[in-house]
């Protein structure tokens, strides 16, 4: 992966988060007092069920390149080596390991995302 397009797209998927974070603001604060029929009519809406849906796999993007950077950085055989030399034989497994249970991770929170905000 090209390192300046990810440390881009990790800065515009942060400017985009705060986008629908000042959506989500902009509805609590416009209303003096929200009643639960108030708040569920802003919920099942298209607009806030897109746009949360979208926000979220924005959010997993932006974490997504986060964590990689974290594995690549600090799950090698040289930083591991530092600490033990076994633990530098296993640098590679302990990465694919770790990269596996976090995409795994996202694709689960994502899947029960979508059933909370569409059904």
């Amino acid at each position: 992966m090209k390192g300046s397009t990810l440390w881009y797209l990790q800065r515009f998927s942060s400017v985009l988060i705060l986008v629908y974070v000042t959506y989500i603001t902009y509805f609590i604060l416009g209303f003096e007092q929200i009643s639960y029929i108030t708040w569920m009519q802003f919920v099942e809406t298209y607009l806030f069920k897109i746009s949360t849906s979208l926000t979220f796999l924005i959010i997993l993007t932006h974490s997504y390149i986060g964590l990689w950077t974290v594995g690549t950085d600090y799950l090698t055989s040289r930083t591991l080596g530092f600490l033990s030399m076994n633990l530098s034989e296993i640098a590679n497994s302990s990465r694919l390991i770790y990269n596996v249970f976090f995409s795994g991770m996202g694709i689960i929170l994502y899947i029960y995302l979508l059933v909370l905000v569409w059904i």
